[in-house]
């Protein structure tokens, strides 16, 4: 009887323990891909106009058409209502993740805008320096082995360069900054503030990560539904323990399946070639 009882006891312990086993194998930290896809066509546009920005040599720029097209809608995500007003004020935006802080901008005619610039270029130095003189701008040396950072290292300038270009970056949308209803590009600087929506802040990290020594190969670019319907752009970087989103709408880097989100297509890292995502 005792025996038994061991028996049962035994087999219903291991069932449990296969049962999460199982349940972690059906975590997918890496995120999966389908068939490929045309680039968004905000992607796609800036290639042609901007290759330095977008990081594909001139080889890639025949496969920007490649495919059928998955992005339905423009990526102008700012959080949810347009935060560029009139007047400028303090809101909170809930991301259905958290609460964070967003300030708001004074609207700018752009007809009126003169010193427009993307973030980053050289062609108005005060825009440039505006940027490099940021007390959160990362410029450790390019040689820097990424590879050989710890995991805990490599989250640290992952949050670090997320938080910063979140608390940088103003909100605004395409449409009121270049009358546009999509347009990717750099953050706009206008009287050494920088301005954009969502793949705009995606890009900036982009540009600021690479600049820390990580390689274009660990960094992508996704787009996204959100729980509140919108269209949105965010960065990944693919870390040895799985994919990670570089949010505006979030401080942290953020494991992918951890997001309220419905992925829609995902850039293969360092290529013009799209997939959906599964």
């Amino acid at each position: 009887m005792f025996n038994t009882r061991n028996t049962v006891i035994g087999i219903l312990a291991a069932a449990a323990m296969m049962t999460g086993a199982s349940a972690q194998a059906g975590s997918m930290p890496f995120m999966p891909r389908g068939e490929g896809v045309s680039a968004p066509m905000g992607f796609a546009d800036l290639c042609r106009r901007d290759s330095e920005t977008c990081g594909l040599p001139n080889s890639q720029l025949a496969l920007l058409g490649v495919g059928p097209r998955a992005s339905f809608a423009p990526t102008s995500s700012v959080g949810g209502v347009s935060q560029y007003r009139r007047a400028t004020e303090s809101t909170l935006a809930d991301d259905g993740l958290k609460l964070i802080s967003v300030e708001t901008v004074e609207a700018i005619q752009i007809a009126d805008v003169e010193d427009l610039v993307a973030a980053g270029e050289t062609r108005q130095p005060e825009a440039a320096a505006a940027i490099q003189a940021s007390p959160a701008f990362v410029a450790e040396p390019a040689v820097l082995a990424w590879s050989a950072r710890g995991e805990r290292d490599q989250l640290k300038l992952l949050n670090q360069v997320n938080q910063s270009v979140n608390r940088e970056v103003k909100k605004a949308s395409d449409l009121d900054l270049y009358g546009m209803p999509e347009y990717w590009s750099l953050p706009r600087v206008i009287d050494g503030k920088m301005y954009g929506d969502c793949e705009d802040y995606a890009l900036e990290k982009r540009r600021r990560l690479i600049a820390a020594g990580v390689p274009e190969s660990a960094l992508s670019l996704a787009v996204a539904v959100t729980a509140r319907g919108e269209s949105h752009a965010v960065l990944m970087i693919t870390l040895k323990s799985g994919d990670m989103v570089l949010d505006n709408l979030t401080p942290w880097a953020t494991p992918w399946e951890d997001l309220n989100y419905r992925w829609v297509q995902r850039q293969v890292p360092g290529t013009a070639l799209w997939t959906t995502a599964v």
